[in-house]
């Protein structure tokens, strides 16, 4: 009878101990958004763990392997847990594994896991909210976000987990966090601040957002080897939804916008630099102002890099959009209107604005011309027959003239360099006067402009005068200018001034 029972109950039990030898541990559901964790748990020996690189077409990554020894009753086993997670966006089954255990190959229950839509979280210890200064909005107009967060201060967080948000279909901007924090006595605050631009239209949704709060347990007693267990709680923000309405096509700005040009003057020489400054304010998405190109004829163009500045006004997005220009013309010639289009959300309507034209008249510098002196054919020569007379020297008159002959020789020849010297230095002062004398970045400017494409050293020198430099940086520049003419010289190039 006793040997019945027991046959009975092994039999009984034996089916769980083959299930037990290969699990499979996964959570029922899932928060939208979450990644989800699973593992893998095998007990015996020669184990073999199957590669697991997808599930229904999402990516999984192995979170690392751990092993454990059992030995119950003489009877040594082993114990293998691999763990996993994968990020899903929807209900998904995790399907059975073939595991090799024992020589033998064992299969898992497939588990369907179901995902949740997430909730704002509602508690006492903590809130996640997000915050928005309107719901509709045109596209690329800005959104000013505020994401606020708040926690009990008698909680003992050790970390805050916050997976900054990718907000997708906007162009984003972060401003300054944890400005202007409210004061309470009881919660402890943080803030982070966006600038958004939705790049499309329709209904757009924004979170919810989750951070996750790690905390200590106050009730364990920690020793100096002990590290107090820790808890993670998710927090879940609100979300939003915006209603985005598109622009009219062809026009990329969006706001209030005003644009002016400025030049230093309306007449030069010819040679001398005109400088050009186009400024473009607004309040909205001044990012998306297209680069501005000047195409003169008979002129050549040097553009300085454009800056942008931006700031917000009464929480409004908007800044400065600044570019200059130098134009060197051959005549007289006309720097065109510039012309901005944008949709004026006010009043519905594209507005066009433009800047004034500007007619510059060039002065022509008469060009000396030096022409040789070519001797006249028609001048009769007179030829005369040279009388030769020999002269008998004695030996001490011919040592006398020797050496009479080989000091003028000598004299001649440092005269020669000395004059050549004197020659290149002579040739070089004109310019490196000019410079020398110059008072003033324009004065400068005025005289090194013609010299542009001679030397890309020179070239960069030349440039620098058209940005605003104190009277230390004026100095600087104007000695490297200096030396780079020298060095020029030195090469063999010839500088000629047209003063």
């Amino acid at each position: 009878m006793k040997q019945n029972l027991g046959k009975i109950f092994l039999l009984l039990i034996f089916p769980i101990i083959a299930f037990a030898q290969v699990t499979l541990s996964a959570p029922q559901s899932f928060f939208q958004g979450d990644s989800v964790e699973f593992s893998l748990s095998v007990s015996g020996k020669d184990i073999k763990m199957p590669d697991i690189k997808d599930i229904d077409g999402f990516i999984v990554q192995s979170l690392g392997t751990s092993t454990q020894t059992n030995i119950i009753n003489g009877v040594r086993s082993d114990k293998l847990i691999k763990n996993y997670t994968f990020r899903p966006t929807k209900d998904i089954t995790i399907p059975s594994f073939e595991i090799t255990v024992n020589g033998k190959i064992e299969k898992t229950q497939p588990q369907k896991i179901s995902m949740q839509k997430v909730e704002k979280t509602v508690s006492a210890d903590y809130d996640l909210t997000i915050q928005v200064d309107k719901k509709e909005v045109y596209v690329g107009e800005s959104i000013h976000l505020t994401l606020l967060f708040k926690y009990k201060k008698d909680l003992n967080i050790i970390g805050l987990e916050f997976e900054k948000p990718k907000f997708e279909s906007f162009w984003v901007k972060e401003l300054k966090s944890n400005e202007n924090l409210p004061i309470d006595n009881q919660y402890t605050f943080q803030k982070l601040e966006y600038i958004l631009f939705p790049q499309k239209s329709g209904k757009l949704e924004i979170g919810p957002l989750k951070i996750e709060a790690v905390t200590t347990q106050n009730r364990y007693n920690t020793g100096f080897f002990v590290t107090a267990p820790t808890k993670r709680t998710k927090v879940y923000s609100n979300k939003i939804e915006l209603d985005v309405k598109p622009i009219p096509q062809n026009v990329k700005l969006i706001g209030d916008f005003s644009i002016d040009a400025t030049i230093d003057k309306n007449s030069v020489k010819e040679g001398e630099a005109v400088s050009y400054k186009i400024t473009i304010n607004g309040r909205g998405n001044v990012d998306d102002i297209d680069e501005v190109k000047l195409n003169i004829p008979n002129a050549t163009v040097y553009e300085n890099p454009s800056e942008k500045k931006y700031d917000i006004q009464n929480n409004i997005y908007g800044g400065v959009y600044t570019k200059a220009f130098s134009i060197v013309p051959t005549k007289a010639f006309t720097i065109p209107e510039i012309s901005l289009k944008y949709f004026d959300k006010e009043t519905k309507l594209i507005k066009t604005i433009k800047t004034k034209s500007f007619d510059i008249k060039v002065e022509a510098v008469e060009k000396k011309v030096t022409q040789l002196e070519v001797a006249n054919d028609d001048i009769q020569t007179t030829k005369t027959t040279p009388q030769i007379q020999n002269v008998q020297l004695s030996n001490n008159e011919k040592v006398l003239y020797f050496l009479l002959g080989l000091m003028v020789g000598v004299i001649g020849v440092v005269v020669i360099v000395m004059l050549k010297k004197q020659t290149k230095k002579q040739e070089d002062i004109p310019l490196i006067k000019i410079v020398k004398k110059a008072k003033t970045q324009n004065e400068l400017l005025k005289t090194m402009v013609v010299f542009i494409k001679i030397d890309e050293d020179l070239d960069k020198m030349i440039f620098t005068l058209e940005t605003k430099l104190d009277n230390e940086q004026f100095k600087s520049v104007k000695k490297q200018i200096i030396d780079i003419l020298n060095s020029l010289v030195k090469k063999g190039i010839r500088l000629d001034t047209k003063f």
